[in-house]
């Protein structure tokens, strides 16, 4: 049996639940731990190996990561590649330069393996980690609101995660039962994380 055949029996049998979940957007979504663990069986009974390879690349002005996925065939040698690229955020809340680099490393492996083994992303959002939003969502308000600046940029972000105007504002009224220009620093730090979850993904 040869690895194309071997990639077809994973392809048609694997099944990587959605076992993370979105609070904000309430959606249910999938990352790279997740897609691996249940992936790892499959290799076993196939006789495959993964590894991956992460490149920085710049595209125009920016910073991505590219990680090339290489399924090989134990028996043969033969092997599979597919890559994926994901942007390097300029900054990240709570993130220093390595974890900003190991969360685009993290996309761009999950879609490096969607692509591998037909994995319907279409849907998903990715997130790697809470950054600190649980301490974010208990902790004290700093202040009584956020200025003109902060809900531009709210809705710019809105709108790179498909979300117009009126229906963010909506989804800020049923959540937090307040109007943008009234939510806390950590409040609004929570709105504008998800969203750009939901931008990335």
């Amino acid at each position: 049996m040869g690895i194309q055949q071997k990639l077809l029996n994973v392809q048609t049998t694997l099944i990587a639940p959605k076992n993370q979940y979105n609070a904000f957007g309430r959606y249910n979504y999938r990352n790279c731990e997740d897609i691996l663990e249940a992936l790892k069986p499959h290799l076993k009974d196939n006789g495959l190996t993964i590894k991956f390879d992460d490149f920085i690349e710049m595209v125009g002005n920016r910073f991505y990561v590219k990680s090339v996925v290489t399924l090989t065939d134990i028996e043969t040698g033969e092997i599979v590649q597919n890559g994926a690229l994901a942007r390097e955020e300029e900054s990240k809340k709570g993130m220093d330069g390595s974890q900003v680099t190991g969360a685009s490393s993290s996309y761009a492996r999950k879609y490096a393996l969607s692509g591998m083994f037909c994995i319907d992303d279409n849907k998903d959002s990715d997130s790697t980690n809470k950054h600190g939003k649980d301490k974010e969502d208990t902790a004290p308000a700093i202040n009584n609101g956020i200025n003109d600046k902060q809900i531009k940029r709210l809705y710019a972000i809105a709108s790179k995660a498909g979300y117009d105007a009126e229906s963010i504002k909506g989804k800020v009224k049923k959540k937090y039962n307040k109007e943008i220009k009234e939510l806390t620093k950590a409040e609004y730090d929570h709105v504008c994380n998800g969203l750009e979850e939901r931008a990335n993904g």
